[in-house]
């Protein structure tokens, strides 16, 4: 049994942060608030896509291209400036109900917190900052320098050469199947945290799953 402190690597978007703030966005924009699940899946699809293909391009470019597929598939127009109203959107997501206490909890019981996002630095900053989670976290990780996106194994390297830690004694907690898969290929632990809308991948489930506090208590428990 681990009995030093673990490091835990959190996802951002949908894990920690709630992008259905984003939803008049895209209802003013397509007229139905459902196309921003639309976009958001169309946006990891083209991350993975170019992860896959090693064909590299930044979360933030991919958004804007993902809002152009988006348009083709509704057969609507994009509207001028969407992509610069998302980007802002994007940077003042309001974090989940039981975010920042979980994360204290964490944080309290000697955990190390980094996040670990496809997001640009400069966006993962403007979020933790507007969703009052700075100071909770030891540090804000972009995977963007390592230029492979989650859930590439690059990704996850990168996460762990900049802390100084051991892929056996972290963590990755994210709301995300695929996201879950690849810290398991890389050698890390790993919690699922059950969103509404949510699925675990049956092909790699995570070590403990729940609630952002239950899996926050679980670790917790593991590493005394």
């Amino acid at each position: 049994m681990t009995t030093h402190a673990p490091t835990l690597f959190l996802d951002v978007n949908e894990t920690l942060l709630d992008l259905s703030a984003l939803d008049p966005i895209f209802e003013d924009a397509f007229g139905d608030a459902a196309a921003r699940k639309q976009w958001f899946q169309m946006l990891l699809q083209l991350a993975m896509t170019q992860t896959i293909t090693g064909d590299y391009h930044d979360f933030t470019a991919l958004g804007e291209v993902a809002l152009k597929s988006l348009g083709q598939v509704r057969g609507q127009k994009v509207p001028a400036g969407l992509a610069s109203r998302v980007q802002s959107g994007m940077k003042t997501l309001p974090p989940h109900a039981d975010t920042l206490a979980a994360l204290t909890k964490m944080r309290e019981g000697g955990a190390r917190l980094y996040a670990l996002t496809n997001n640009k630095l400069d966006v993962l900053e403007a979020q933790l900052e507007n969703a009052g989670l700075s100071e909770v976290m030891h540090r804000a990780l972009s995977v963007d320098p390592s230029r492979t996106l989650k859930p590439g194994a690059a990704a996850y390297a990168y996460g762990l050469r900049q802390t100084g830690a051991e892929a056996g004694n972290s963590w990755l907690i994210a709301a995300h199947g695929w996201d879950i898969a690849g810290a398991k290929a890389a050698g890390l632990r790993t919690a699922f945290i059950e969103r509404p809308g949510q699925a675990q991948n049956p092909l790699a489930l995570a070590d403990v799953s729940g609630s952002l506090d239950k899996v926050a208590k679980a670790i917790l428990a593991a590493s005394a």
